[in-house]
């Protein structure tokens, strides 16, 4: 059952702690004791913060409880450090994984994206506490699991213990498949948007995990968030940098080719010399070339790795031009979604294409006259 945190004012808490409100406020001040204000500007302190600086310091003095507080800043400093320094999303994830089943000392650590449009989770990562990945690419809708759901759209950190008869029913059935007995569930809050979850999975005992631990997690889930954001940031730069160069290519292979179709002694010829030329040129599994009755078509060079489509649905770009009384039509076949410029690249061959068949439809006339 959840119960709400009660909060102490700056004396109550000063009383409760042995010492007095100008150190109580200094503590705030720098961050050792944490608190937050009312409207009026007044300190408020977590009576479970209270609580367990009180154990620290132990009636004696506040050195253990100012160590064990540089300790965790010390571990959240190298946790940032190591965790922001990686751009590549798989070394990024497996650093995240990482570092999280090793401040648990927990089995299992996944990582999944968050889309918000679709209400979709998607895992992208499931890494155990060796280092070692396992092939998961799980898609999921949260209303499957309200645990999930509540981490994502209330932005709250979740723990699921097997035996717990309240837990979500879904959460426990796959944890008693897989053998787990206990799970974290941590949203990555981005900017005030959830954009994906952590889940650190203990395989041999179930968890109430100290408060220490808590803050330490949520602050590595906040860290992996923005680290992740900046990941695809950085992936979508380099996509876009290698779709500028292959379509520099595309356009350095048509403007090649040029001559070669003007070379084409028959409809036949032509129309397969430019299904060729299209799906090189647009790295397509194939492109099909017709005009009127004739048509041709080609495999291109990802037709080799077409194992890529098991994973994206193919996607169909069709551009024509005419020639005479009826189009020259092309209809390109793609592993994935089409990059920009690709359409019009498409476009532009067909154009030349039907340029240089109607040229070849022009002698022929000639000669036969």
């Amino acid at each position: 059952m959840y119960l709400p945190s009660m909060y102490l004012s700056v004396q109550h808490a000063a009383r409760r702690l042995g010492v007095s409100t100008h150190t109580i406020r200094r503590w705030t001040a720098s961050g050792f004791l944490p608190c937050t204000r009312t409207a009026g500007g007044h300190r408020r302190i977590k009576q479970e913060d209270i609580e367990e600086l009180a154990t620290l310091i132990g009636g004696s003095n506040h050195l253990a409880a100012r160590l064990a507080r540089e300790r965790e800043l010390e571990t959240l400093v190298k946790t940032a450090i190591a965790v922001t320094s990686q751009l590549d999303l798989a070394d990024l994830l497996r650093e995240v994984a990482r570092q999280m089943t090793s401040l648990l000392d927990c089995h299992f650590c996944v990582i999944s994206d968050y889309d918000r449009e679709s209400r979709t989770v998607t895992v992208l990562a499931d890494y155990d506490d060796l280092g070692n990945r396992r092939p998961d690419s799980w898609i999921y809708n949260v209303n499957q699991f309200p645990m999930a759901k509540r981490a994502l759209e209330e932005h709250e950190t979740v723990v699921v213990n097997v035996s717990d008869p309240r837990a979500d029913p879904a959460e426990v059935a796959i944890m008693r498949r897989d053998g787990d007995k206990c799970l974290l569930v941590l949203p990555m809050v981005h900017r005030g948007q959830a954009i994906g979850l952590l889940e650190v999975l203990d395989h041999s005992r179930e968890r109430r995990f100290t408060r220490q631990e808590m803050r330490l997690a949520t602050a590595i889930a906040g860290q992996a968030a923005v680290a992740l954001h900046n990941a695809h940031v950085f992936a979508q730069l380099r996509r876009s940098d290698q779709d500028v160069l292959d379509l520099r290519r595309a356009v350095e292979a048509v403007s090649a080719a040029h001559g070669a179709l003007h070379a084409r002694s028959s409809p036949a010829d032509l129309l397969h010399e430019t299904a060729t030329l299209a799906a090189d040129a647009l790295h397509a599994l194939s492109c099909v070339a017709s005009w009127g009755d004739e048509s041709a078509g080609a495999s291109g060079a990802a037709a080799s790795a077409s194992r890529a489509i098991e994973t994206k649905p193919a996607h169909v770009l069709v551009a024509s031009a005419p020639c005479r009384d009826r189009p020259l039509t092309l209809t390109l076949t793609l592993a994935g979604a089409s990059t920009e410029g690709r359409s019009e690249l498409l476009t532009l061959i067909a154009t030349i294409a039907a340029g240089a068949l109607d040229c070849l439809l022009a002698r022929r006339e000639a000669d036969s006259a």
